[in-house]
């Protein structure tokens, strides 16, 4: 890519409850055992662990996810920990949210986003990056890579050729970017970056 995208390490963390457990309520909380409670039980036992494990790996979202189908869960003291962990689930991705005010900031959250393979996430950020500043050249640019790599080829195209409609030396730079490679081979791409080779 044309701009330097930062990358964040990953940092194990250990979350703990320290709330007592309390008694469900009669019309909520957590769900009435079924007749095969030893069935429910266990689902929710697994739902908790798999939640466990991706809130270790800090995937907060998909931990919350799965601590909210484990808090409506028979066993009263796991639905109550399965709450707090959603409590701490949502304390984190709020911090996490990054703050993104300019288009420059949508641009490098995309890159950032590129790099951990989240593509489609990356593509919505672009997308209103380019709404805040439809010239800019390198969203074109990366929009065409993000596009690529999600097999939306004729996207990708459409994409690139604006960025080189905006500035042309963004062929000489597609054609040298590692990023690239592999969509350069296909014919549609191949047309546009080496138009000389079709005379």
């Amino acid at each position: 890519m044309k701009k330097v995208s930062s990358r964040s390490g990953v940092v194990k963390e250990r979350g703990t409850s320290t709330a007592a457990a309390q008694p469900a309520k009669a019309g909520g909380g957590a769900a009435k055992p079924a007749a095969d409670g030893g069935n429910a039980e266990k689902a929710q036992s697994r739902w908790f662990e798999k939640g466990a494990g991706l809130f270790q790996a800090r995937d907060f979202r998909a931990a919350m996810e799965h601590f909210e189908k484990a808090a409506a869960g028979p066993l009263l003291e796991m639905a109550h920990a399965a709450r707090s962990y959603i409590r701490m689930c949502e304390r984190r991705l709020k911090a996490a949210a990054p703050v993104l005010v300019s288009a420059e900031d949508h641009y490098n959250y995309a890159i950032a986003l590129m790099n951990r393979r989240a593509f489609a996430d990356a593509d919505k950020h672009l997308q209103t990056a380019l709404g805040m500043s439809p010239q800019g050249d390198h969203l074109y640019y990366a929009l065409a890579l993000c596009r690529g790599v999600q097999g939306k080829l004729q996207e990708a195209h459409d994409n690139l050729k604006r960025a080189i409609e905006i500035d042309p030396r963004n062929r000489a730079q597609a054609r040298v970017d590692p990023d690239f490679a592999e969509l350069i081979r296909q014919p549609l791409m191949e047309e546009l970056l080496f138009p000389a080779k079709g005379r």
